[in-house]
């Protein structure tokens, strides 16, 4: 009886040995994935909002291509900042506003001031849209409490 319970106890505890071995590789494998696929959407997205930007603006090439550039480097930074602070304490919002403001005196550089307040007043515009869009859709959520 002792030896069939020792066999079992080893066989178990092969069997679990296998198991963190394998989850261990899987999640090596998984994090390397990760790190690529955050690494090409910064990119996607950063070429995708300069394009945008070209087309609302009528920016030449080389002004898009140096907006794809610089926006590519703030989502860096922005990453970056993520990586090293917990996101919404002071000093993560302090040097969020910082890259923000030296980005959009870079883009001002780039783009001039006019196109600058276009771009602004545009960015002004759809961050309405999208907390009205917000606001409507929480208020379509909210039951009607009014128990009488």
């Amino acid at each position: 009886m002792r030896k069939i319970a020792l066999l079992a106890l080893t066989a178990t505890f092969m069997f679990s040995a296998a198991l963190v071995a394998q989850s261990s590789v899987l999640n090596s494998m998984k994090d390397n994935k990760v790190v690529k696929q955050t690494e090409s959407k910064v990119e996607s997205t950063a070429k995708a909002r300069a394009e945008k930007m070209g087309k609302d603006l009528k920016l030449t090439s080389a002004q898009t291509t140096q907006v794809t550039n610089l926006f590519t480097k703030q989502d860096a930074s922005v990453a970056k900042l993520n990586s090293q602070e917990k996101v919404g304490s002071e000093t993560y919002k302090t040097k969020l506003a910082a890259i923000q403001k030296s980005g959009d005196t870079e883009l001002q550089g780039i783009i001039g001031k006019d196109k600058f307040q276009e771009y602004q007043t545009k960015m002004a515009a759809e961050k309405k849209s999208m907390k009205d869009k917000a606001n409507s859709k929480l208020n379509a959520v909210k039951p009607n409490l009014n128990l009488k």
